[in-house]
């Protein structure tokens, strides 16, 4: 019998399993996929890679840099980037190294080309009224701190990032620093304070995250590849995990898939467990890739960021040069829209550039990865959502969750909450066994 189970091999799991492993104890690790690392990949072909998941993370909270030191792993800090919202038939461009994530640059927003009356705005933000309600949605917050137009800069930027519409967010889980800021005396005056943008990246990309856990995990874990789980089941003896070739046992079980997969696992046996998870909302998303001669796209790194009416089916396009002949331009898609087959995506990616970069060139190859229902979409109601399937799970001793949709936007936000909920297993297997 294997002390822990872990249920999805994506980097919530990954981690959760190497943390477990490093505490001495049996672990399997099951993925219904033939790759381990979920999302978190890089495809690399010759001197390109590319991201299928998120290309960066943040160093708050510290437990993924500090893991990437764990595994020898040198983080470089983001590379700056021209980063452009297209708003209005405006392009506005973002103050450089904005991460609203921690509020660095938010207070270099006031030179921006904007009026006299947004300026006297900012420049009295420390005085703005508190919140009215504790779930306050992310664009009520930034009106009532920034104000209305600052606001309509920033929703574009912020709801690619988000992967959804970041005007049904809410503040206290996507931007709980910025929040924090708001009680020490303001964002503008707390940006002022932040050295530093506190993004990183892996010169290897973040899929050699992947490699380097997997590594460590090979000669230690049971790695079970190619094992979807059907169903979950509990006696008196422990857990037992149903998968196509027959069933395997534990005495405690980490579930690491997204909350819709992770539904569909407890409906046979939780089906309450499932009606708690289907509550937590998700988005399709949807990237695609086309390679490009880079004398046929003569632009710089920039990234640009769609409003809404823009004409745009794409929220965001991100455009660089792996190496002097070639340019790279990356179209990110959300919703219904990236749901769309293969060659449709690629159609209007192809457009989207064409529209946004005023050129007609022809692609040398395009790639397209998509990720169905894989972005969480922290909405009102996300702190209650997750009280609920708490106290639901006090009735299932020995099972514990973690991802995205628990942890908050960002890769170090879920390795933190996956460091946590792995400990809260240890906790629990060491008092049964006393």
């Amino acid at each position: 019998m294997s002390k822990i189970a872990v249920i999805g091999g994506g980097l919530a799991g990954v981690v959760a399993a190497y943390r477990a492993v490093e505490a001495g104890l049996e672990v399997s690790l099951l993925e219904a996929t033939h790759h381990f690392g979920g999302h978190t990949r890089t495809a690399k072909l010759d001197a390109i890679s590319l991201e299928l998941g998120e290309e960066f993370f943040d160093d708050t909270p510290g437990t993924l840099l500090n893991l990437c030191g764990e595994l020898g792993l040198l983080p470089q800090p983001l590379p700056n980037l021209r980063r452009v919202v297209r708003r209005g038939g405006q392009d506005w461009v973002l103050p450089a190294g904005l991460n609203l994530a921690s509020g660095f640059g938010l207070h270099q927003m006031a030179q921006m080309p904007v009026g006299r009356g947004v300026r006297w705005r900012l420049g009295t933000e420390r005085f703005a009224a508190p919140a009215s309600v504790k779930d306050e949605l992310l664009g009520a917050f930034f009106r009532r701190r920034l104000g209305p137009e600052v606001w309509e800069v920033l929703e574009p930027y912020l709801s690619a990032t988000l992967g959804g519409p970041a005007e049904e967010v809410t503040a206290p889980t996507a931007f709980a620093r910025l929040v924090g800021l708001e009680r020490q005396g303001g964002l503008l005056a707390g940006s002022r304070k932040l050295a530093t943008e506190g993004r990183w990246h892996l010169a290897g990309g973040m899929g050699s995250l992947i490699e380097a856990l997997s590594t460590r995990l090979l000669p230690k874990a049971r790695l079970l590849p190619h094992h979807p789980v059907w169903a979950i089941t509990r006696d008196s003896k422990g857990w037992q995990v149903h998968v196509p070739d027959g069933q395997l046992e534990a005495e405690a079980v980490i579930m690491a898939l997204p909350a819709p997969q992770a539904a569909r696992v407890f409906r046979p046996s939780a089906p309450q467990i499932t009606t708690l998870l289907n509550h937590f909302p998700h988005q399709h998303s949807a990237k695609v890739y086309l390679l490009y001669r880079q004398n046929e796209l003569a632009l710089g790194p920039s990234e640009f960021f769609f409003a809404r009416g823009e004409g745009y089916s794409s929220s965001a396009l991100k455009l660089t040069h792996p190496n002097p002949e070639l340019a790279l331009a990356r179209v990110q898609f959300a919703g219904e829209t990236a749901r769309s087959a293969d060659s449709e995506l690629t159609r209007l990616a192809e457009q989207d550039l064409a529209k946004c970069l005023q050129t007609k060139a022809r692609p040398l190859a395009a790639w397209v990865f998509r990720q169905p229902s894989s972005r969480p979409h922290f909405t009102q109601g996300q702190a209650r959502r997750v009280a609920d399937l708490e106290r639901e799970l006090l009735h299932a001793p020995g099972l514990f969750l973690t991802g995205s949709y628990l942890a908050g936007p960002g890769l170090a936000n879920l390795v933190e909450h996956s460091h946590q909920t792995t400990r809260r297993a240890l906790d629990f297997l060491a008092l049964a066994s006393a």
